[in-house]
């Protein structure tokens, strides 16, 4: 476990540079969508509690075990943030948003990685 573990953070210190360049685009994205919406949203979630507490469950038992798929990570993160956001835990709201910025940035590294093959 501990080789699998330091292979997987040279990966990530490995492809800084595009962690650099995902970066950029996210702001730049950001950015337009800003300009082009500049109000976002009305509030933060209309799902109900019964709803993120069953399907954090489903994403929870898909993530258990390989193979492990981006996407139901990502569900998976959202759905944390929501929960917290419901709880009024803000300070955790935040942490699990910043998880799912990571998973998108991993995201968009396997991408960039499949474009490159």
């Amino acid at each position: 476990m501990k080789t699998l573990t330091l292979s997987l953070k040279k990966s990530c210190m490995r492809k800084k540079s595009y962690k650099t360049v995902n970066l950029t685009k996210i702001n730049i994205a950001h950015r337009e969508a800003c300009a082009k919406h500049p109000k976002f949203c009305d509030d933060f979630t209309g799902a109900r509690e019964w709803f993120i507490v069953d399907e954090l469950e489903r994403w929870r038992k898909v993530n258990s075990g390989a193979p492990y798929h981006a996407d139901a990570i990502l569900n998976e993160e959202i759905l944390e943030a929501l929960e917290a956001y419901k709880q009024g835990d803000l300070k955790h709201c935040l942490q699990e948003l910043s998880q799912c910025g990571a998973v998108i940035l991993r995201m968009m590294q396997f991408v960039q990685d499949e474009m490159e093959a």
